[in-house]
Formats: structure tokens, sequence, C-alpha cells
């Protein structure tokens, strides 16, 4: 009797060279997203930079990258919260566009925000350079809570935490916490005024309703660190009291959640009892990636990772009786 030998196919192979970048930044600043968008009430349109001459704009959804050159457009009614990766939390009014742009500084870069029209509320942790430029002015920050508004003309700057400085080609002036400025074309800003009670009630209150009540707090555990292809466990803490579910959500496409480490999917929701729960999430391809956490009752989490390419070379080959081989080889 003849010897049957079995057949051979190879199907993919993959050649990569490790990198152990596990900081939540950008891997290639020219591919890597700055921000994310982690709430969306109502309506939020977004322009890629790439579209800009076709004009061409398409629906903002929970989880999506924001790059440098994106323009995004609220709707009436309609509001969103962007988490930069930076650790910037950026709260946008309705009927607010602006685009996302980042200025490089003495070897640092830095986020700029061009304001066209509208008003956005930005929380910037201490030590972040960041600006939000509008038709009339420069507003400049490290590490502050302000609000920006633009209309008719006219831009009024707003301080609820720290200093800002607001300058143009006329003036510029420092504006503390509880106080405003205003700045219209042509004219240097005006000198810091108090903010009254009912004013700053006025100029928040839009955005109370986009916080959560409940506070979770997100660890991510990995021996091996942020490996595309290894399964990272994901902790999550709240309150002891707290018992409930949240939903988390990934992006891009290759980056899946799992509740046990098996069975893989995009969306998951998780228990969390008495102020515990636990997940895995797993990204096939190197490169950035997000999880969006949220729930009825919590604070809306978003966690930015970038993961690295193994430091292997893998052969997958499929044989004629239709099973799969996955071959590994280190360097």
């Amino acid at each position: 009797m003849k010897d049957e030998k079995l057949k051979i196919k190879i199907v993919a192979t993959w050649f990569v060279i490790c990198h152990l970048s596990f900081v939540i930044s950008a891997a290639n600043a020219a591919e890597s997203p700055l921000a994310v968008i982690s709430r969306i009430e109502g309506k939020v349109l977004i322009l890629r930079q790439a579209n800009l001459k076709d004009k061409k704009w398409i629906n903002g959804k929970i989880g999506m990258f924001l790059y440098e050159g994106d323009r995004i457009k609220t709707d009436k009614n309609s509001k969103a919260v962007i988490n930069f990766v930076s650790g910037i939390e950026l709260s946008v009014n309705a009927k607010t566009e602006f685009t996302i742009k980042t200025e490089e500084s003495k070897g640092r870069k830095k986020e700029e925000l061009d304001l066209i029209m509208g008003e956005l509320l930005s929380k910037v942790p201490k030590g972040k350079d960041y600006r939000v430029k509008t038709p009339q002015a420069v507003t400049a920050v490290r590490g502050t809570r302000f609000g920006v508004l633009t209309a008719g003309g006219f831009t009024t700057v707003y301080v609820l935490e720290g200093t800002v400085d607001v300058f143009n080609d006329y003036g510029k002036v420092q504006c503390s916490e509880g106080e405003k400025t205003s700045v219209g074309s042509g004219s240097a800003p005006q000198e810091p005024e108090k903010l009254d009670d009912d004013e700053i009630e006025e100029k928040t209150g839009w955005q109370e309703d986009l916080a959560k009540e409940i506070e979770i707090k997100v660890d991510l555990k990995s021996e091996k660190g942020f490996i595309a292809r290894i399964p990272v466990e994901v902790d999550i803490s709240a309150p002891k009291d707290y018992t409930g579910k949240v939903n988390v959500k990934t992006s891009p496409d290759d980056f899946l959640v799992s509740p046990d480490a098996n069975s893989w999917k995009k969306d998951l929701k998780v228990a969390i009892k008495n102020g515990a729960g636990k997940f895995y999430c797993r990204k096939e391809k190197d490169g950035p990636a997000v999880l969006t956490i949220a729930g009825s009752d919590v604070k809306t989490v978003v966690v930015a990772l970038n993961f690295a390419a193994p430091n292997e070379k893998r052969l997958l080959i499929e044989l004629d009786n239709g099973k799969k081989l996955e071959l590994k080889f280190k360097k």
C-alpha cells in the first residue's frame, strides 16, 4: 500500500520586530489618534482631514478615533465628550464646530483646537500644554478647567479652575479662577471680570448632564505588557456598595473583549458586584486601541492603549484534513 503524504498549505506568515512601548500615547504620530469620542447625546459629525475637499461628513460614534486635522461638529440639541490620549477631557456644547491640531514647541507636541463656532469646556491636567484658538483670540493654559464660547464676532473665556492667558495681536490678559474676559474682532481682550453664581451656573449647566454619578477605575494587568495577540486582564473597581452592569466597547475592529479570555467579541456587558468586575481584552495587530466603559449610572471611562508587535515569527499552515496549525519562531 502506498503511504499517504500529508499536504501542507501555507496560509500566511508574519515577521515583526518587538518594540516594547507600553505607553498610552502615539506609536506613530502620523497614524495614531489624538483623541476618542467617549460620549454622545444627539448627533455628532466628523470631517476627516482626507475628506476636506469633498466635504464628506460622517456620523460620529462612541469609541471613534480622532486624528490631527479632523473637524468635529455637533448638531442642535446635541453634546459630546471627547477624551484626549494625553488626559485632556473636552465637553462640547450644541451647535459647535472645531478642528483638532497639534503644535510642536521645544521638542514637545501640544494639543490645539481651532474653535470655529460654539462652546467648549476643557479640563486640562497639570503640566499639559493646550490651546484653544478662535477668530478673535488664543487661550493658552497649563493645567486648568475653563470654557471658551465664540459667537457673533466675540469670544468669551471663563475660568473655573486655575489660570489662563488670553491674547491676540492687540494685547494680553491673564484670567484667573472665577473670572471671565471677552474679545471682539480687531480689539484687545477686556480686563477680566468676576463671575457671579448665576453666570457660573449658566455657563456650566449645559454639561452637567454629561457627567455620571458613580466613578469607576480601570486596572490593566499583563505580565508581558501590551503585546498584540496576548490577552490583557482588565479589573474594574467601584465603590464597595455598588452592584450593576457596564457596557464595554472597543475600537478598532481587531480589538476584542471577552469575559473569560476564550470567546471574543466587539461589545461586552460586564457585571460589577460589590464594587468589582473583570474582563479581558486582546488586539490582533499591533497599534493603538481604545476601550470605552459606560453605564446608565456610572461615569464613562475611556482607556487608550498602544499594543506592540510580538518578537516572533509566526507561520500559519493548513493541513489537507482541514485543520490549521500555527508555528511560532522566536528571534
